[in-house]
């Protein structure tokens, strides 16, 4: 009996394991079902597609950047072939130690700094299958030795592709802008950018990226788990950019920068018959191979740090006082107000006094009776004092408004910021002090805390010459697609109608073709034996340092066909100094344009 009990208590638990082991069997196969069921239902086309990328990889042809001409044919960017080295994210070991170890091989070959490859590769966030650009412009050695160790670097690729090349070097820096890689916030906010993608960081490189960029290619490839290539899975060419014609010509520009001789300022020559750039210099400026090429960090970061703000384009993002060019706007505002007439005078006797405080004139000892004619011609600063508090700094500022003053030009670069034509709210709102007659009488000759740049300098001198007509000024002269026929040209477009009487532009033409080849005029260093110049002068008082020196003009002062600007930083008078500069930029703009080159003094 005991052992026949015994024998079936064994039984049962016997049976009581298999039936957990059933249990616990069917439960694993089950999870084994449950997993399955996900991967090939839920992640069959993911795991697929990650297979597919392990051994098969799309690799982006750049295109080929369109290029881009001076108005008459010259070469100004261009592209040469370059080596370029590239990494698959993706094709990174996932052991800590290992991953470490390439990186560290990629950053001794490329000469990169410590954690460059990881900090790009970071900064890439979730497209690890893209090829990520490491390093740029290699010399045949170094893509040589790269080419050697990729059995150690499966990922990495060394690509030929177009480097953007400008032919003069320095030369109109800061009307052709420099290129450089897309950055990951550019990438999000762009349609039509893939990583690695070069694109206008500045300049008319910047402003029309859209025509210059072309649409990338693809090599659709397989490879093996050493990233070799087994064979070719498809293929799409890529279609080069559109290339630009602008206005500039680059021997007048060359011209101009020379005659600036790195001084830090701007010349600025215009056609004040349509609104063409015929020169745009600014300086000091810089070589933007540098930036194709791939500049490195540290002389990135040494040159956001000098001082002369190389990268400012000063013609646009320069602010400055006026100076005596805005006396333009007050004598013009004033007659077309009839607050003055032509004939009424002034008494200058050196110094203006508001109750307590003394204003003076540029002349100590005055300038006796000053009339309107006069007033320009010789600049008389009490003249304006006196017209200025008629006109009273509402009028003020309408007129400097109406002169496109406190507002962007519209050319066709980036960045270019506002200026300032100050109010009594402004100053309330931003200094918490009232405004007083003495900001209106400096605000008159344009100095206080009216500030604008120099491309709106030019525009209020290009309205002298065409009796209050603007055109807006512009680079792009027609757009060329890759086979040369004409896409897109740009035509004139009136900016502004200042709308004031002809008779006022008539005696503000005649006033400032006196300023030049009169005896008293204060621009006389700017006058041309063989063609009429009218201009104005300014010294532009500065508080941070010495004086800035300005002149203004256009020429031929009977048929206007350009306007110059110079403005120089800290250089001292406007007659003095810049006004001989202006004389020297008419000279080869007339020299080119009759076909003979005049020697510059």
């Amino acid at each position: 009996m005991l052992w026949d009990h015994f024998l079936l208590r064994k039984e049962e638990e016997y049976r009581k394991r298999i039936q957990s082991l059933g249990i616990f069997l069917l439960i694993g196969f089950g999870l084994v079902l449950l997993r399955l069921i996900y991967l090939q239902l839920l992640q069959g086309n993911t795991l697929f597609e990650l297979s597919a990328r392990n051994r098969e990889r799309l690799i982006p042809i750049k295109a080929q950047r369109g290029l881009i001409y001076d108005r008459n044919g010259e070469l100004l960017a261009g592209n040469v072939p370059a080596f370029n080295v590239s990494l698959i994210p993706a094709s990174l070991p996932t052991d800590p130690a290992a991953r470490q170890q390439e990186c560290a091989l990629l950053q001794k070959l490329l000469a990169l700094d410590d954690n460059e490859v990881e900090e790009k590769i970071n900064r890439r966030r979730y497209r690890y299958f893209e090829p990520l650009r490491l390093k740029g412009n290699l010399d045949r050695v170094t893509a040589a030795l790269m080419e050697e160790h990729k059995p150690e670097l499966p990922g990495m690729m060394v690509l030929t592709e177009s480097q953007r090349h400008y032919k003069n070097e320095t030369l109109a820096f800061h009307a052709l802008g420099y290129v450089g890689e897309i950055s990951e916030h550019d990438l999000a906010l762009r349609e039509g950018y893939q990583a690695g993608d070069i694109v206008g960081q500045a300049g008319v490189e910047k402003m029309y990226d859209h025509y210059l960029k072309g649409r990338n290619g693809w090599l659709h490839i397989e490879v093996d788990a050493h990233g070799r290539q087994l064979g070719i899975l498809g293929k799409e060419d890529p279609w080069t950019g559109h290339s630009l014609v602008l206005s500039l010509d680059a021997k007048l520009q060359a011209a101009a920068e020379k005659i600036l001789n790195e001084r830090r300022g701007v010349i600025i020559v215009e056609d004040v018959r349509n609104g063409e750039i015929r020169a745009l210099a600014s300086s000091p400026t810089y070589n933007p191979n540098t930036f194709a090429r791939g500049i490195p960090k540290d002389d990135w970061n040494k040159l956001l740090a000098d001082r002369d703000f190389p990268l400012t384009n000063r013609a646009i993002q320069g602010l400055y006082p006026p100076g005596s060019l805005f006396k333009i706007v007050t004598v013009a505002g004033a007659l077309q107000e009839k607050l003055i007439d032509a004939q009424e005078s002034f008494q200058c006797k050196g110094v203006y006094w508001i109750s307590t405080w003394p204003y003076r004139c540029w002349n100590d000892s005055g300038h006796g009776q000053v009339e309107a004619r006069r007033s320009l011609i010789e600049s008389c600063d009490i003249y304006y004092y006196q017209v200025g508090l008629r006109l009273k700094v509402d009028k003020l500022g309408e007129w400097a408004k109406r002169f496109g003053y406190g507002t962007p030009t519209g050319i066709d670069l980036p960045n270019e910021i506002s200026g300032l034509v100050p109010t009594p709210q402004w100053k309330e709102r931003t200094q918490n002090m009232p405004w007083f007659p003495g900001n209106t009488v400096m605000m008159s000759i344009g100095q206080g805390y009216m500030m604008a740049t120099p491309m709106q300098m030019l525009g209020s001198m290009c309205a002298a010459a065409n009796g209050g007509i603007v055109y807006r000024p512009h680079l792009l002269h027609r757009v060329l697609s890759a086979s040369g026929r004409v896409i897109h040209e740009v035509n004139p477009e009136v900016m502004i109608r200042v709308g004031a009487g002809p008779e006022v532009w008539a005696l503000i033409q005649k006033s400032l073709t006196d300023v030049v080849n009169s005896k008293r005029g204060t621009g006389k260093q700017a006058h041309l034996e063989y063609i009429k110049v009218a201009g104005k002068t300014a010294t532009a008082q500065n508080p941070h340092g010495e004086d800035h020196a300005a002149f203004a003009a256009f020429a031929p002062a009977e048929k206007p066909e350009i306007a110059v600007l110079v403005y120089l930083e800290n250089a001292g008078g406007g007659g003095a100094e810049a006004a001989p500069l202006a004389r020297k930029v008419m000279e080869a703009y007339f020299g080119i344009a009759s076909g003979e080159m005049v020697e510059k003094k």
